[in-house]
């Protein structure tokens, strides 16, 4: 992606750092490399902790900003200037993973398309005789599910994190759990399992949407 990127920034048409100054260009060439190679899940349960210990560094700041409807001066300098670059790769890596935070119908939808490509590529692995990964035999896979799992153990931990943070956020926690609850349904039609497993999975949910309703309510 970074390749890619430098390449289409080679033409003179669609150069967006043709206007910048050389040490400009620099430090943006390094933000754009930075910001693109978190996006790798490599990274991400590093940048969970390192997003939870800004804020409990900054936790009182956070917390009064979230009471207040407009940017408080302290805020901006001591937590959104201060951590500029790490707002970029947090904000980017966010994006990437922020299927389970849309409207339902959208987050389906993007859920159904990357399985299919693991599930394509799982094909392919027992083609070629390789070992299969982990998400992607389709015939092991649970759709809603391992849609289940990536919220819980992925993706809820950045967001909370992340809204903890940015107290505006709330509304994609907020909708996160709301998505997860509709995918637990649709993996009790699915999967038909038994009760002890529909408690757990009851429980989880009910555990998401505390933690959303909280950091919601602090803004209220």
């Amino acid at each position: 992606h970074c390749a890619k990127l430098f390449e289409i920034a080679s033409n003179q048409d669609t150069d967006v750092f043709k206007q910048m100054d050389k040490e400009t260009k620099k430090q943006a060439r390094r933000i754009c490399i930075a910001a693109i190679l978190h996006t790798d899940n490599v990274n991400h349960f590093e940048m969970v902790r390192e997003i939870s210990k800004i804020y409990e560094m900054a936790s009182d700041l956070c917390e009064l900003q979230a009471s207040q409807p407009d940017l408080l001066p302290q805020y901006i300098e001591q937590v959104m200037q201060k951590n500029s670059l790490q707002w970029v790769e947090l904000f980017l890596h966010f994006a990437d993973v922020s299927n389970p935070l849309k409207p339902f119908p959208v987050c389906q939808k993007w859920a159904w398309r990357v399985l299919d490509e693991f599930f394509e590529q799982g094909d392919e692995e027992k083609s070629l005789g390789l070992p299969v990964g982990m998400l992607n035999d389709r015939e092991k896979i649970n759709r809603p599910g391992s849609q289940h799992g990536f919220i819980q153990f992925l993706v809820a931990p950045l967001v909370f994190g992340t809204v903890r943070i940015f107290p505006d956020l709330h509304p994609v926690s907020t909708q996160m759990a709301e998505n997860l609850a509709q995918w637990k349904t649709l993996w009790v039609e699915d999967a038909n399992p038994n009760e002890e497993d529909v408690a757990k999975k009851e429980a989880d949910v009910q555990k998401i949407k505390d933690q959303a309703m909280e950091l919601e309510t602090r803004v209220m």
